[in-house]
């Protein structure tokens, strides 16, 4: 966390929150249970009510509401996770947002590949030729971008992730032994992604493999050849997209999800983490299970008759 107090009224003019109390300095932020005077939390959900009527956090954000609940400093704010997610913006403290532009002399960089201004490539990164990287991108170390890859503004890609690498492809020979298809497409990745630490893109057979803006990948989550992922969609860690399969926009997967390859998802379909999809899904909405995947109301509906069909043959 960064060293540096903020006043309250400075934090409430960045996130556009309202303040409540007094004009105290803020040093870092905690959560409610571990937080002290200087520190400021956040609160925005019942299940942490106990949490909040026993902070000592010397001040919280939360929405006018709830503001009742916690008799020091506030915060007011509506979108009470949002104004979290930016007040970490004045607490984060990494070389790499001090350092932009700063291309490490232990990476390997092309002379064939083209690094717009302000970006930063750490150390170990490989990045192979015909590679653009647009502005304000981020590479954390040990990260792999191989030949024929596209990156926008704005990105960051965490450890250990590699990109560009060849999909599963083969064909089998007269003598049944596998002929490797080698891989011509790119990998196009838009703008304002963020990727986490040891993920997996794989260039397309023919065709590309895109990703659309703001897309966010959790930690080793696998992308197979020729997928296309829509703007805005989030995908939590584990999760797998087999082969030429399309994902809409504004969707949120699960950890821990298989998806099938050659299906289509449409925009803004949630699915719940450990769910498997076998199937393309052209309606929106909350679906969850495995085995067969089913809308999610009606998932919990059979989830319950397995439990009284259980309780039955228990008894």
């Amino acid at each position: 966390m960064s060293s540096k107090p903020y006043k309250l009224s400075h934090i409430a003019k960045y996130i556009g929150a309202s303040l409540d109390g007094d004009d105290i300095k803020i040093s870092s932020m905690k959560s409610l249970k571990s937080a002290s005077t200087r520190d400021i939390s956040f609160f925005y959900s019942n299940k942490f009510k106990k949490d909040l009527l026993k902070t000592k956090a010397g001040a919280v954000i939360t929405d006018p509401a709830n503001a009742k609940h916690f008799k020091g400093n506030k915060l007011l704010i509506d979108n009470v996770h949002l104004a979290y997610a930016k007040v970490t913006d004045l607490f984060a403290e990494s070389t790499y947002m001090s350092e932009k532009k700063a291309l490490s002399s232990k990476a390997f960089i092309s002379k064939e590949s083209k690094i717009s201004d302000d970006v930063y490539v750490g150390p170990g990164c490989v990045i192979e030729k015909n590679v653009e990287i647009g502005k304000g991108s981020i590479l954390l170390p040990n990260v792999t971008i191989l030949s024929n890859v596209s990156i926008g503004e704005n990105c960051i890609i965490h450890s250990g992730t590699v990109i560009g690498s060849d999909g599963l492809g083969f064909a089998k020979d007269e003598n049944d032994r596998w002929k490797k298809i080698h891989h011509l497409g790119k990998v196009m990745i838009s703008n304002d992604v963020e990727i986490g630490s040891n993920c997996t893109i794989d260039r397309g057979v023919l065709d590309d493999t895109t990703i659309g803006d703001n897309v966010k990948l959790d930690d080793q989550v696998h992308i197979a050849h020729n997928c296309k992922i829509g703007s805005s969609t989030i995908m939590g860690a584990n999760a797998t997209v087999g082969g030429t399969t399309v994902i809409g926009k504004n969707c949120m997967i699960g950890g821990l999800c298989g998806i099938a390859d050659n299906l289509v998802i449409t925009n803004g379909v949630i699915v719940s983490p450990v769910s498997f999809i076998s199937k393309s899904i052209n309606v929106s909405g909350k679906y969850s299970g495995s085995a067969p995947l089913m809308q999610r109301n009606d998932w919990l509906k059979a989830s319950a008759a397995y439990k009284k069909i259980s309780k039955k043959i228990n008894d």
